[in-house]
């Protein structure tokens, strides 16, 4: 086994250095996704000290080296900063800064560290986001970039089929069919093995497949209309009432960002007139249906976010500003659920994490925090909608920034009802595409009447080691 690692070492060395002087950013940036969703600790690691050696961990640390390299070297494409840049680098500061300032040590016994919640859930997409800002772009790479995501879709609608219908020896990765690792087995939780992760990016990737769909043409464009059941199943499959929404509100943000006319407005008001319908007639069966467990647990889980919610506002009025430190409300929670002046069930939460990302931050960071994280989503989709509406930008570019704002909308309804910070999976997703947008509305915002990037600014970029022009 050491010769083993020994020599798979030596290897990965020479092609991560192969990779930091050729290799695309973009691509790097797909490959650490992916990753992130089908190579972490549960595919295989290796102990190395505190924190243990994953495929994922390894492919960042070559990303971020090859971003050094290659912007020294010349081959990036540094864009300014824009506003929206600089409020995301600052409300990850702010988040570590917090952290610092309270007891981030004092962690009870199976609790996840503050330190490494910041580290996974928060500094790693910070690098996707920063390595997507930088890196070249042309409508090749958006093509690619929407191709990989649509693929992926397919791969997990597929996956949900499988795991629905226990066909347990045709998933990959095989740790998907342990009901042992991660949660919400019985749903489709595909190589996330969690039902929320997995319908997040089966709702993102349905839009990618929409967007990559406007691109194309003909028979491509029919072929992957065909595939599109594949999408919606895998979305119904996670059994998640956030994933459903998600999907829906970012559905319908993509279709008025590429749809005009007639054709948006019918294709929109059948799915209002079909969401009333489905929600006079079936609303009780949607807050209490039967998944992984039973239907009444299910409304349980509904109901419970209610007691969130009041011991989050009793926290909030005690610090609003500053709030108890980031990483705290597992901790500092446990004094208020002593509360006896409420009807609601306050000691369930003892052994749960929070159940809403915005109402996590408040009590964390306080108005400060909150402030800052839902700035950053909005300047993020105001500047992606400024390039959707751009006469001077690009197809391409339009595609990229409906994307990127579908994604906040699938994302804000996971943060309403899920604390998404406890792995890199659901930010690094939203991270990517909003350096992607900015990326390319920086580019567009100097590009003045063209459809494309200006030819003397293009910037030699590199497909599978090789170098196009």
């Amino acid at each position: 086994m050491p010769a083993f690692v020994a020599v798979a070492a030596l290897v990965g060395l020479v092609w991560g250095g192969i990779y930091a002087l050729r290799g695309s950013i973009v691509v790097g940036c797909l490959a650490v996704l992916l990753a992130f969703c089908c190579f972490g600790f549960e595919f295989i690691h290796f102990d190395a000290g505190p924190i243990p050696l994953t495929i994922d961990r390894l492919l960042l640390a070559v990303l971020i080296a090859a971003l050094i390299v290659q912007r020294a070297l010349g081959r990036t494409d540094p864009k300014p900063m824009r506003a929206a840049d600089w409020l995301t680098v600052a409300f990850v500061g702010y988040l570590l800064v917090s952290m610092f300032t309270s007891e981030w040590r004092d962690v009870q016994k199976g609790q996840v560290s503050p330190l490494w919640r910041w580290i996974g859930g928060y500094f790693m997409p910070l690098v996707l986001f920063w390595c997507a800002k930088q890196a070249p772009w042309s409508e090749r790479t958006v093509r690619m970039v929407l191709a990989a995501f649509s693929l992926f879709g397919i791969y997990l609608g597929v996956t949900a089929i499988l795991e629905i219908t226990g066909q347990w020896w045709a998933v990959f990765p095989k740790y998907i069919a342990d009901p042992k690792i991660g949660l919400h087995f019985g749903r489709a939780r595909g190589p996330m093995v969690h039902g929320v992760s997995f319908g997040h990016y089966q709702a993102v990737c349905l839009l990618a497949a929409w967007v990559w769909a406007t691109l194309l043409s003909g028979r491509r464009r029919l072929f992957l209309a065909m595939l599109m059941p594949l999408f919606f199943g895998g979305v119904y499959f996670s059994y998640t009432r956030s994933v459903w929404m998600g999907a829906g509100l970012g559905l319908c943000l993509v279709l008025v960002l590429t749809l005009s006319g007639r054709a948006r407005t019918t294709v929109l008001g059948g799915i209002a007139m079909a969401a009333m319908l489905v929600g006079a007639t079936q609303m009780d069966k949607i807050v209490g249906f039967q998944r992984e467990q039973s239907a009444v647990d299910t409304a349980d889980s509904a109901n419970l976010r209610v007691s969130f919610a009041y011991v989050s506002w009793l926290m909030f009025q005690d610090k609003p500003v500053f709030g108890f430190g980031f990483g705290r409300f597992p901790i500092d929670k446990l004094p208020y659920l002593s509360d006896r002046s409420t009807d609601l069930n306050l000691e369930a939460l003892r052994p749960y994490v929070h159940h809403n990302t915005f109402l996590s931050i408040l009590v964390d960071t306080g108005f400060v925090g909150l402030a800052l994280f839902t700035g950053m989503l909005g300047l993020w989709c105001r500047d992606a909608w400024r390039t959707c509406r751009s006469s001077d930008a690009a197809k391409h570019q339009r595609c990229m920034a409906a994307l990127s704002i579908g994604a906040v909308g699938v994302y804000s309804c996971q943060l309403a009802f899920h604390e998404l910070s406890y792995t890199p999976l659901d930010n690094g997703l939203v991270f990517f595409l909003a350096g992607a947008a900015s990326a390319l509305a920086a580019r567009s915002s100097s590009t003045a009447g063209a459809g494309r990037l200006p030819v003397a600014r293009r910037v030699p970029e590199t497909y599978g080691g090789s170098v196009t022009a």
